[in-house]
Formats: structure tokens, sequence, C-alpha cells
């Protein structure tokens, strides 16, 4: 095969080019994993010992559902195909004997794609998935736009099967693999073909209860300047917020006037009408910065080692001045994200600001970050005065402020921890915090990675 032909080697294209196309669906990780999931138990429950060709994701989510199937039925012989330099690592990490790497050709294409193949007398199918990429842009309402998905087909037909296997052929680096375990030859039975459907859609009716169980419980999310802009609740906090400062500027400023204030009074209310000058322009900007949550705004690739350094070391000026230890430790290994880069930013300065606030002098202040299943977490923690119990259901309220910090009232607009919520929300994450009074908080945001099969495209891109 000439380099023209492996650098355009794609499973998918040769299924769906050979004939009739096979129908295909718009998909998530979770369902590709969920069917996966369905065939794998099927094996297991009717004792099935196929020959089964699979190349997981890079995210190695299939794994647990081939080291199951091995302990339950250890007779079966699974090829695990990889086109990472590292395949037979891969192979290993399953921990089974009777699992055989496969090196197969690199190319953009492949990369992007994994399947299951199930050959036997009994039952033969075939999953066949590929990463499909785009710009993620984020609409006016807030709904992300071309979110990275998986385009499926799906096959039970021997005819489908060979063509795949017939690609697949092509696409080994060697040529070490018996040709009869690439060869699919028998229908299957029809009621074990029904058994996989019928346990797929009990999955799903039981996810679609779990779903509109949880719609029930929350608000469809609408546009930001519908959601609290329409609120009378909302409103009538945003009005207490412009009018008190204001209250008090006017108070200071008759005061002023006052030929017989003087010396240390003086100072008191100047220092008062600075205070409330603050305070409004948190007001406002803090305003400003949730409406412009409802521009469209395009997604990144961001690298948190690329990002996390230059926000710390901007902060640690601040800090030495605040007697406040800062610092932050990020895996040089950790995936990206895709969410727009300021967002991300300015979820992290937040909180950032929230901890050097509330942590008095001799403290310390940390960002770090893990990878958590297919989610990467962000926590800034520190050894501040902490939260009660009872405003851990408050302080994402809009204007919500906790209390003072010692004898210094607190600053700001009560709206920081508002916008981190609606910026984690719109890039599908989720924020969480965990609070002991005098030992400090530990704020935690938790992003999907982005898909690793579509990272040096999107790059490209």
């Amino acid at each position: 095969m000439n380099l023209s032909m492996i650098s355009n080697l794609s499973l998918y294209r040769i299924v769906q080019e050979n004939g009739t196309p096979l129908p295909s669906v718009e998909i998530s990780a979770i369902t590709l994993q969920s069917c996966v999931t369905t065939v794998f138990e099927l094996l297991r429950e009717q004792q099935l010992t196929p020959t089964i060709w699979v190349k997981t994701p890079q995210s190695q989510s299939w794994l647990e559902d081939i080291k199951k199937y091995q302990q339950a039925v250890p007779q079966g012989s699974i090829y695990l195909c990889s086109d990472q330099h590292n395949y037979e690592n891969k192979a290993a990490s399953v921990a089974i004997n009777s699992v055989i790497p496969i090196q197969l050709v690199k190319n953009s294409w492949l990369k992007r794609e994994c399947f299951l193949t199930i050959l036997s007398e009994a039952f033969s199918c075939l999953i066949l998935a590929q990463w499909q990429t785009g710009k993620i842009k984020v609409e006016s309402s807030g709904k992300r736009l071309q979110q990275p998905y998986l385009r499926m087909v799906f096959s039970f037909d021997p005819k489908t099967i060979q063509v795949f296997l017939s690609g697949l052929k092509k696409a080994i680096a060697s040529d070490s693999v018996p040709q009869t375990d690439l060869i699919c030859t028998t229908p299957g039975e029809p009621q074990l073909q029904s058994h996989v459907l019928t346990k797929q859609i009990q999955i799903i009716e039981s996810l679609q209860k779990t779903l509109n169980q949880v719609t029930r419980k929350s608000a469809s999310r609408e546009p930001l300047s519908a959601t609290l802009g329409l609120q009378s609740n909302f409103l009538h906090n945003l009005v207490q917020e412009l009018r008190s400062p204001i209250t008090h500027m006017k108070t200071a400023l008759s005061l002023l006037e006052s030929k017989q204030v003087k010396g240390e009074q003086r100072q008191r209310y100047l220092q008062m009408l600075e205070r409330e000058c603050e305070r409004q322009n948190s007001v406002v900007s803090g305003l400003l910065a949730l409406l412009q949550l409802d521009n469209s705004v395009e997604s990144e690739i961001v690298y948190l080692e690329e990002l996390v350094p230059g926000i710390v070391s901007t902060y640690q000026p601040l800090a030495h001045e605040k007697q406040i230890q800062l610092g932050y430790t990020i895996p040089s290994h950790l995936p990206p994200v895709q969410c727009p880069r300021p967002w991300l930013r300015q979820m992290i300065v937040q909180l950032l600001n929230n901890s050097l606030q509330f942590t008095p002098a001799q403290g310390r202040v940390f960002v770090q970050a893990s990878l958590k299943n297919e989610f990467v977490e962000i926590m800034i923690s520190d050894t501040g005065i902490g939260i009660e119990p009872k405003e851990f259901n408050n302080i994402f309220d809009s204007f919500y402020r906790t209390r003072k910090v010692g004898n210094k009232p607190v600053v700001g607009a009560g709206l920081g921890l508002t916008i981190v919520q609606q910026l984690v929300q719109r890039c599908n994450g989720t924020i969480s915090v965990n609070s002991k009074q005098g030992k400090g908080s530990t704020f935690t945001i938790s992003l999907p990675v982005l898909p690793p099969e579509l990272i040096d495209s999107l790059s490209e891109g």
C-alpha cells in the first residue's frame, strides 16, 4: 500500500462507501460506551467465546468492560488495536493474557476512529464510530454548538462486517494475524441480535427517566439576561445595591462640606467615599460581565499548564504584600479542555481573588489540577476563615456576601461567584465548594476533557 493510501485510510469511510451507506447516528462518548457495555454484557451472559477486534478511545474508557468479560469468559480471543507507539502497554494494562496487541498504521483518520467487532457462529456485530471535528461556538442563549461528537454505525450484516475486516487488514501494520480471524461468514442468531437491541432500549429508557426527573427539578436554562434580568428578586437586589452606595456617598459629601469636620474625621469620610465608589464600580463591572456572557464566544483548546502559571505570577505581588503563600501544581501530562480561554481565566482569577481576600496573613492559597475519569478538576484552596455550612446554598446567589473578614468590610458586589458558576455551566462543567470554619475553603471546578483523538485536528483547524 502506498503512502497516499495509508494517509487517507479510514475504516468508517470504507464501510460507508461500499454500496448503500449504513444509517449513522450522532452520539456522545457516553452513549457509545453504553452500546459497547451492552454487547460485552451479552457475551458474558451467553458465555460466548468469539474473536473480538477492538480499538478503544484513547481515554481507555472501554478497558473495564474488556476486563470483566475476560474474567468471566477467559477462552475468548481479543485483538486490541492501537495506532499509538505504546500500543503494547495498552494491552498490558488490561492484565489478561489472551489480549493480543495489534499495531495499526498511523494517520489522522484512524486516530479519530474506534470500533468493536464480534465474530462468532452464534453472534456477530460491528460498532464503528468516528469523532467529528468542528469549532465550538456559543449562542447568545449560552447553548454550545458543534460540540465534539461521534458519528456511529452499527451492523449485524456479515457482508458489511467483512467489508470492515478487509479494510482493517489494510490498516494492520504487520502480517502476523491469522487470516481466519479476519473473516465473517455467519449471520448469527436473530434472537441474540434482538437481545442486544432490547438491552440497549432498556438502558436508554432508564436514562430517559433519570433525565426527566432532573428536568422536572431544574428549570431549563434561558439566556442570562432573561434568567437574571426579569426576576423581580434580582431587580430588587440590584436596586438596593445601587441605592446603598449612593446614599452613603451623599451623606459623606454633605458632612465634608461642614467647616467643623477636620483631621481624622475628614479622612474617615473620604475613605467612606472611596469604599462606596469602589463598591458601586464593582456592581456595574459585575453586571457588565454577566451581560457579556450572552455574547457569542468561540471555544479554544486550553492547556492548564500554559494558563495557570501566568495567572498565579500576576497575583504573587498581592499575595506577598498580604503575607500569604501562593503556589500551584499543574501536571504536565494533563489533557486540555475546550472552552473560551478568557472564560477559564476569569473563573480562576475570581476564585483566586476570593481566596486572597478571605485568607489572613501567614496563610496559604494554592491552585492545583488533576484528571478524574473524563474530567479535569481545578482546585483553588486556601487556609482562610472558611464558610459556614448554612451559607453553602447561598454563596453562588447574586449579590450574596459572606461575613466580614475581621473588622474589614467585604469589598465587592457579590456577583463574582455567580459569574464563575455561569461560566462553568456554559463550559458543560460543574463547580462545588468544601469548607470548614477557621480552616479554609476549596472550590473545585470540573470540566470535561477534550477527546484526545481531536486534539491534533482542532489545533490544525
